[in-house]
């Protein structure tokens, strides 16, 4: 199971209690799926632009990159910020970018609320367009609306994997089921380099 750090428990309880809509943690199998294409080598500066409680940052961080994080749930900053993580951004929607990065990671929400879908195809994309350096990697999971849905969003991200020759890798649907918050959902990893 991939579990939250041991401290400060005061503040897991509030999550576990009471979790924000849109976060659901990568698995460990998630998390090693993406450790695999990310290629960190020790001393890599990495994003994680939608950082929940860390478990993709601190994947990346025992890989040996120095990890940035952006998260827009206060309760998650916290936990963030007491792990020790560089929090350069609340909104990554609103961040700019302070700097260029060679890894990208991220396990972005798939939807803000009942009426918000396809959150995730946004933010992959200013993630890749604005925030990864020239030669990087993007590796991040996306919901299967890519596939199926026929609105405009869903068809221009299409054609932008295929004008970017990203790679898709379509994950099993119980890829979430070991987690604090386990769900099953048709999901994919995008794998892009600039």
């Amino acid at each position: 199971m991939n579990s939250l750090p041991i401290h400060p428990p005061n503040l897991y309880e509030k999550l576990l209690t009471n979790p924000p809509y849109s976060w659901f943690p990568s698995s460990e199998f998630v998390l090693e799926e993406m450790l695999k294409y990310a290629q960190v080598t020790p001393g890599i500066v990495a994003l994680d632009p939608t950082a929940g409680e860390g478990a993709v940052a601190r994947k990346l961080q025992s890989a040996g990159a120095v990890v940035d994080v952006i998260e827009i749930n206060p309760l998650l900053q916290q936990i963030l910020f007491q792990q020790g993580f560089n929090l350069v951004g609340s909104d990554f929607m609103k961040t700019e970018p302070q700097r260029l990065y060679r890894v990208l990671v991220a396990n972005p929400p798939f939807s803000f609320s009942p009426l918000e879908r396809g959150v995730d195809l946004t933010i992959i994309r200013r993630a890749f367009d604005l925030f990864l350096a020239p030669g990087g990697r993007l590796i991040s999971v996306v919901s299967a609306s890519h596939k199926h849905s026929q609105c405009s969003k869903a068809r221009g991200f299409r054609g932008w994997l295929n004008q970017i020759d990203a790679q898709l890798i379509e994950l099993p649907l119980e890829a979430f089921w070991g987690t604090l918050r386990p769900v099953t959902v048709e999901s994919w990893l995008v794998i892009a380099k600039k």
